[in-house]
């Protein structure tokens, strides 16, 4: 809306609009709060952080095709059986023999043999070891049956789809910053408002003091409304400074600042937001819907669910792999550095196949399609809701500019008619009870055109992103 002597005249009678300089303030205009918010504020560092996330998570699922390499050294002490008989070697036979000696057969003229006994020689030994070995051991999956490009498949959607949430997730930080930069606005021109009541209020005490005193024709009874009217309006007053305070640290907040910070904030430069004379048709509307950041955060997010129950499913396949060992196994201390008599390796591949677990992953990979088709319910209710939203958007949008004319005007004629009525009442022409009201009103109608002057400014941006737009143009952090 275009300045004119009314608005300028207004602003001026308006003193929370005029928010003077201090020399040791920053000046700082909206978009440079949003700037700042966007790099340094609480919230953009999580987002910065989702996406450090995201990229490890990408990275994790292309680890498995790397081979995984470990080294590995122990020392220990056992024992364990081993069968001769495995090599070749026959076990001693065992005699029967009584207290006179061993028992001969005299018709065989042979030894009897012990046939209880038989085998229980030296045929299984048992002897205790110290064993020590180190080494290097390396596996590597030769072929998993689509599972690696499933898994980095899927990971490049959540990555897609988190880059989607954060943009939407900078646009609400821009409106936040909007509310809490117009919030800090606001309580200080409704401080000021108070602060130019009080004082006129202070002004109509003393005239009144003053002139009963001199004998005029005053009241004592009017002396002490005003009195009263002034008191009133001190609580008011006081309570509007904790607000001013209160929004200022929350603006601090907001913008990654100490919340004692001092800025100055510059209401005279303004985003240029471009004018929409009207809403798109209902198809275009649909495409701007399908555009929007949140609605393809959800649609690849479900995407990305279907994705992992698929790759649970996988896991049902069989899979390839390689492995390699090479070290040294020694019994003594001496021969650990003889790495050409001790040395030991193995080399081979090997198929896994997992034939039956109880149907666990198949379970898992159940929930993640239940949860995906929730998702996909969920986004198909948030489209609906999100016609509803730009809806309400373009009708405050429409409303706004006669609701900030209509409160211009307000506070106009209460200005007009609160100077008229304290003129007269100082030539003793009207009545005090007049003049309060007067004043009352004016201060009511200044509080209503801060409320539309904000409300308009928000309607903007707040039509702004539920077509899908930022209110400035800036890239994911």
């Amino acid at each position: 809306m275009p300045n004119n002597p009314v608005r300028l005249g207004l602003l001026a009678a308006l003193p929370v609009l005029l928010l003077g300089a201090r020399a040791h303030a920053e000046t700082l205009t909206l978009e440079q709060a949003i700037r700042e918010a966007m790099a340094h504020s609480e919230e953009a560092l999580i987002l910065k952080e989702k996406s450090v996330r995201f990229k490890a998570l990408e990275q994790q699922a292309w680890s498995s095709g790397f081979p995984r390499i470990s080294a590995y050294a122990d020392v220990g002490r056992g024992a364990s059986p081993f069968d001769l008989s495995s090599l070749g070697f026959q076990p001693s036979p065992v005699y029967q023999h009584d207290s006179a000696g061993l028992i001969v057969d005299p018709a065989a003229n042979r030894v009897h043999e012990n046939k209880a006994a038989e085998g229980g020689g030296p045929a299984v030994i048992n002897i205790a070891q110290t064993r020590m070995s180190y080494g290097v051991q390396a596996d590597q999956s030769l072929f998993s049956f689509g599972r690696l490009s499933q898994a980095i498949r899927t990971a490049g959607i959540q990555e897609r789809a988190n880059e989607s949430d954060q943009r939407r997730s900078i646009q609400q930080l821009q409106l936040q910053v909007l509310d809490a930069y117009y919030a800090a606005v606001t309580a200080k021109a409704r401080l000021g408002t108070f602060e130019s009541s009080t004082k006129r209020a202070t002004e109509t005490v003393n005239f009144l003091q003053s002139n009963f005193k001199m004998g005029a024709a005053f009241r004592r009874s009017d002396v002490l409304r005003a009195v009263t009217y002034q008191k009133t309006l001190e609580p008011q007053r006081l309570q509007a400074e904790r607000d001013a305070a209160a929004s200022m640290m929350l603006l601090n907040r907001v913008l990654g600042r100490s919340l004692n910070a001092q800025i100055d904030l510059d209401t005279s430069t303004h985003i240029a937001f471009e004018p929409v004379a009207a809403l798109p048709d209902s198809q275009s509307l649909d495409k701007i819907i399908s555009e929007r950041p949140d609605v393809r955060a959800m649609e690849l997010s479900q995407q990305s669910l279907e994705g992992q129950a698929k790759y649970l499913k996988m896991q049902y396949l069989p899979s390839l792999g390689a492995t390699g060992k090479l070290g040294v196994l020694a019994f003594k201390l001496n021969q650990l550095g003889e790495l050409e008599d001790n040395r030991e390796w193995q080399v081979g591949i090997g198929l896994n196949w997992p034939i039956f677990d109880g149907m666990g992953l198949m379970s898992q990979a159940h929930q993640l399609q239940s949860d995906a088709r929730s998702l996909g319910l969920t986004s198909r209710q948030a489209r609906k809701m999100m016609r509803i939203e730009i809806e309400n958007a373009w009708r405050d949008y429409q409303t706004s500019d006669t609701s900030l004319a209509a409160a211009e005007q307000a506070v106009q004629a209460a200005q007009a008619a609160q100077e008229m009525l304290s003129e007269d009442f100082r030539a003793g022409k009207g009545q005090l009870t007049d003049l309060l009201e007067a004043d009352q009103a004016f201060r009511d109608a200044s509080f209503g055109y801060l409320g539309a002057n904000y409300a308009r400014i928000r309607s903007q941006a707040a039509l702004r992103l539920a077509l899908g737009k930022a209110l400035i143009n800036e890239e994911v952090p």
